[in-house]
């Protein structure tokens, strides 16, 4: 383990158990280390805001804004889950199809949850999994809510490779793809991640408004289901999960 990372949460760890604040020197009598290596820790996480000093006090350090939002994505995280669990299990068995959770890491979505219905054809993708968000209905129902500048900036790195016949293959294309998306509130995958797989979308808010994950359902394609429908009801199950998470959608 890198000693300077384990000082540096132990010091956070002793910080976050002082309700009224702690002190430098208080802080390199309990480490047991030099003043000065306490220092640079201590300002290090001063100024990237992991740690701040006390309104009446700036002689004592408390935890920062950056250290509660951290948590409180954690938290966010963890309720999202639960939430998900919960609410796309009778969906999926209702249509025997597997429900997935993802989030978005830069230009391709990680899998976080997965619920496979007793009837299901189809069960890939390990929870880690990562796969182009481009190619994805969980990808662009992500990316279709993004605010502009930061839609445009993941757009920007995407290697658009055709994975199928169908892949979306241009800046473009998906744009406008993402534009349907946005209006109608979800999004479907046809073939275009996998030849013989088909999936619908939809997005999930958090209480600040922002798209923090998508929801989808996904089988082998088959031209005779109407998925309209499917994601329709989806998109109704991925707005009862952000309202549960706090988002208002008319604020």
């Amino acid at each position: 383990m890198n000693r300077t990372v384990e000082r540096t949460f132990m010091i956070l760890q002793l910080i976050a158990g002082r309700k009224r604040g702690i002190t430098l020197q208080e802080i390199t009598n309990e480490m047991g280390m030099a003043k000065s290596s306490v220092f640079v820790i201590v300002q290090s996480l001063l100024e990237l805001n992991y740690i701040t000093t006390l309104r009446d006090n700036d002689k004592k350090y408390c935890l920062g804004i950056e250290t509660f939002s951290l948590g409180m994505k954690y938290v966010d995280e963890m309720s999202l889950i639960q939430e998900c669990t919960v609410n796309l299990q009778p969906i999926a068995e209702k249509y025997n199809k597997t429900a997935f959770v993802a989030v978005l890491n830069g230009t391709k979505i990680v899998y976080v949850h997965k619920y496979v219905a007793q009837n299901a054809r189809l069960a890939s993708c390990a929870i880690g999994t990562r796969k182009d968000a481009h190619a994805t209905s969980l990808g662009k129902a992500i990316l279709a809510f993004l605010p502009k500048e930061e839609q445009s900036a993941v757009l920007d790195k995407i290697d658009f490779k055709p994975l199928t016949d169908y892949t979306i293959t241009s800046k473009e294309m998906l744009l406008e793809e993402l534009r349907k998306t946005k209006e109608r509130g979800y999004s479907l995958d046809q073939r275009e991640l996998e030849n013989i797989t088909s999936c619908c979308g939809a997005p999930v808010f958090d209480y600040t408004g922002r798209v923090i994950a998508a929801v989808s359902l996904s089988d082998i394609y088959n031209e005779a289901i109407d998925n309209e429908q499917v994601a329709k009801e989806l998109k109704e199950v991925a707005m009862h999960i952000s309202k549960n998470l706090g988002y208002n959608p008319h604020p």
